[in-house]
């Protein structure tokens, strides 16, 4: 029996799975210390809480779907539901995991041209 290791795609992905990382880590050490330093202190019980109660789980709830996903060439939403539960249903909620993607692009870029024009 040959053990297969897991590996990257491409350089490319390695980097910007770590660039995530980074931004990921920044939001959970130095956001509450930015918001308590300026006067929001009180902010940071809901959002610790929120965190704890949503944030984690759903990261375990993608991680999984995505492995099982996987292992069948999935590599999109609509087609890891569809592989999880035969169900139409599923097939289209999972279109909107597409379109999420497409709203958060459009608000950065957005946000960025905002920050361009203060440049």
């Amino acid at each position: 029996m040959s053990q297969s290791n897991e590996t990257w795609g491409s350089r490319v992905g390695l980097i910007l799975a770590m660039a995530g990382n980074a931004v990921g880590l920044g939001n959970f050490l130095r956001f509450p210390v930015q918001a308590v330093q300026n006067g929001g202190g009180a902010f940071i019980i809901p959002y610790l809480i929120c965190f704890l109660l949503m944030g984690i789980p759903l990261l375990f709830i993608e991680w999984s779907s995505g492995r099982y996903g996987g292992r069948f060439g999935n590599h999109s939403t609509p087609y890891i539901l569809d592989s999880m539960v035969k169900g139409r249903v599923l097939k289209y909620i999972g279109v909107f995991g597409i379109f999420t993607n497409i709203a958060v692009v459009s608000y950065y870029a957005y946000i960025e041209s905002w920050t361009m024009s203060y440049v």
